[in-house]
Formats: C-alpha cells, structure tokens, sequence
C-alpha cells in the first residue's frame, strides 16, 4: 500500500512499476534494520549494566546481594550470546545499524527494570531456565517499547517506520531470542535478511503489478459504485486501498473475497479517515456482488 501511495501520488513523474517495487525493497530493509536494532538495543543494555556496574562499584561498596543479581543479568545466555555473536556484529556491520541513543536511555531502562515484579522473580529462579532468561529479554524488548516513552520517542526519531513496523519487528526479534534460548550451545541464529523467494513478498510484488498495469479498468469499477462523489471527495489512500481489493477480487482467486475485505477495512481504519472503514466496506461490497454476478470473483 505504501509503495503504491508513492506510485499514484507522484504520477507526473511517469515512475515504473519496477521504481515502485524498489520503493517496496527499501520499505522491506528498513523493517529489518529495525528488527536489527531492537536485538541492539538489548545488547547495549547488558553492554551499559557491566559499565553501570563497575561505576557502582568504584563508589559504594556493593552488599553481596547486589553483586549476585548484577552476575545473574550479565550471565544470562541469551544476553551473551548476542553480546558475544559474529554473526549478528556482521549482520549490523553489512546494515550500517549501531546504537544512537544516549546511555541515560540505558540508565532509565535499567534503574525501572530493577523495580519491576519480573526482573524480582527472574533473580529468584534456578540459573539453568532457558524459559526464564528468554522470558526476561521478551518482557524488556516488549514493555521498553511499548510503555516507556523516551524509547519509543527515541525509536521514531531512528526510524520512520517504526509506528507502522514495530508490531512484526518485536515479534521477529521474539522468535530469534527464543531461538537462542532453545539452542543447544549459546549461538545466535538471525532472521533471514534476504526475502527474494519468501511467498509473501512475491505477492506483494505481483499485487503491485497488477494494480498499476489494470489501474484503468480498476478505475472504471470504482467509479461505477462512487458516482456520488466526486473524484476529489475520495481520499487518495481510500482509493489505492479499494484498488488493490478489488485487484485481489479478480486477479488472486486463491485468496477469499472476505478476507480481503476485512484487511483492507483494518488498512482504511489504520491508516485514512474515520469515515474510511465504513466507506471501503460499502464500496467493496458493492463491487463483490457485481463481480459474483458476473462470475469474475469468488464467492467465499
């Protein structure tokens, strides 16, 4: 959708579709970039703890208790296998990622862990419980991004796409520590960068292309069923969102009509006005059951 925003709203460029698809490319890294950083994000955690650690150190003298909880953090396996990963240094090396926030992101992060009911519970439990120390990282990764503020504000100002990516970013960051933690020997085993063969970019990329090459005929469908409005009335991202279902509608029979339906309608809500949902779905309705008349789409 993005990449098609791009198409339609810079139509006096004369872009090709393969410009869009290069547009979609970039959209795909920068998804796994951010995935990159957040792994980073908790590397750099463990990496500022030894720091934090050594400066407490320096300036109190640390009641055994306080040294056995620090260890316990910094030994946990699936921190140090990704502090101590050539294969995810390579991976940030080759995507040009290191971390650009300050250590008082660090320093808030930690001094508020330390008060959290999961990090207690995580200093009580035997030292050989993959679960908990996979469980500990998930819980940073998922509550620091989502109820922390200065993270969140620091990870949309890293990445403009955080907002729209960072739901598939933490859980592919999830699935890796998980991965880690179920390994045999503390090794880390990264997500796979290039997504040439995977399934759902080839579709994405034959969606794209259809919509552009049938855009006429698309067109025609619509406007059959918004005659009411007038051309400008239609919100440029209702339309490219009414487009590519009804492109799904015709052209990608394996895919159920309603299906589509609905995640287009999630689309309009996400992203358009708070009319969208109810117009996309009326509009959408319409065409499907013209298009089951005439028998060019499934029914189900």
């Amino acid at each position: 959708m993005q990449a098609l925003y791009v198409y339609y709203n810079d139509r006096e460029d004369n872009l090709s579709a393969s410009k869009v698809l290069k547009v979609l490319d970039k959209n795909i890294d920068k998804l796994y970039e951010l995935y990159l950083y957040l792994l980073l994000m908790l590397k750099e955690l463990g990496d500022f703890m030894i720091h934090y650690d050594e400066e407490i150190k320096s300036r109190y003298i640390q009641n055994d208790r306080d040294v056995k909880n620090s260890l316990k953090f910094l030994n946990n396996p699936v921190l140090k296998a990704l502090q101590n990963s050539a294969e995810f240094e390579k991976a940030l090396k080759d995507n040009h990622i290191s971390w650009n926030g300050d250590s008082d992101i660090l320093r808030k992060i930690f001094l508020d862990l330390k008060n959290q009911d999961v990090y207690k519970d995580y200093l009580m439990t035997p030292e050989d419980n993959p679960g908990v120390n996979y469980e500990l990282l998930t819980f940073i990764l998922r509550h620091y991004t989502t109820n922390f503020p200065v993270v969140q504000q620091h990870l949309e100002e890293e990445y403009y796409n955080w907002l729209d990516d960072r739901k598939i970013a933490k859980q592919m960051a999830g699935k890796t520590l998980q991965a880690i933690a179920l390994a045999s020997e503390e090794k880390i085993s990264l997500m796979p960068q290039s997504h040439r063969e995977d399934e759902n970019y080839i579709f994405a990329q034959e969606l794209i292309k259809k919509t552009i090459a049938e855009d006429e005929s698309l067109e025609k469908i619509i406007r059959a069923k918004t005659e009411h409005w007038e051309q400008h009335q239609v919100a440029m991202i209702d339309m490219i969102i009414i487009k590519m279902a009804v492109c799904e509608f015709i052209y990608f029979p394996t895919i159920p009509p309603k299906v589509s339906i609905n995640e287009y309608i999630e689309l309009a809500k996400t992203y358009s006005t708070p009319q969208s949902k109810k117009f996309v779905n009326g509009v959408l309705d319409a065409i499907l059951k013209d298009l089951n008349k005439e028998g060019k789409a499934l029914t189900k």
